[in-house]
């Protein structure tokens, strides 16, 4: 977290300056008034800010969830603050505790998955992750095998039935090599066809 808002406290997005202001002690609340993880939102008075709030105090014992809850809010100020900024619209983006299940066949909230796919991709690159998975399964004595993924590389691939407890120790191990949560981890190793679509999590981090 210290590397991330020392380093992205002053932006340019698609040549518009914009300062980034991140507090991690704010109490955050969503519409209903319940707790919230965290916030991205503007303040047309402050033309040139993006303010991202993350609830600390409320994740202080899960600095997994404190770095997801920052890079997806961080993704909301890149990809869809300086649209609203440019037309002096104030916009507010929260990440709930509890978030929405959508329902089957409910449209998809594409700004919700564009700043989910680059929480994912942000805090576990699937390159890096195609790079330390081998040694992580070798060190666990699973077998893999290599075979190719859609855009033409090579990626290693552990094809173990959910149920064994092998493929959970991995998943965990990598986790905790990421700083991540496993539900998160596990979702990045199916996305990227490092492990069977059999293995199910039912997150969508």
């Amino acid at each position: 977290m210290a590397a991330l808002i020392a380093k992205t406290a002053r932006l340019v997005v698609n040549g518009k300056p914009i300062n980034l202001s991140w507090g991690l002690d704010r109490p955050i609340h969503d519409e209903n008034g319940h707790e919230a993880l965290g916030v991205c939102e503007n303040d047309p008075e402050l033309p040139d800010t993006v303010m991202i709030s993350i609830n600390a105090s409320l994740l202080a014992h899960q600095p997994e969830v404190i770095r997801s809850t920052a890079a997806h809010e961080f993704a909301h100020a890149i990809f869809d603050m300086p649209a609203a900024m440019g037309g002096n619209i104030r916009r507010t983006f929260r990440t709930s505790v509890a978030p929405a299940i959508a329902r089957p066949g409910a449209p998809i909230d594409w700004v919700e998955w564009r700043a989910d796919e680059f929480m994912g991709a942000f805090l576990v690159p699937a390159d890096k992750l195609a790079r330390v998975l081998p040694k992580h399964a070798s060190a666990l004595d699973l077998p893999f095998h290599w075979r190719a993924a859609p855009d033409g590389r090579s990626v290693p691939f552990v094809d173990l039935d959910p149920s064994e407890g092998t493929l959970g120790l991995l998943v965990d191990d990598l986790a905790e090599a990421f700083g991540v949560t496993a539900a998160f981890m596990s979702v990045r190793l199916a996305k990227g066809g490092f492990i069977g679509r059999r293995f199910e999590t039912g997150s969508t981090l």
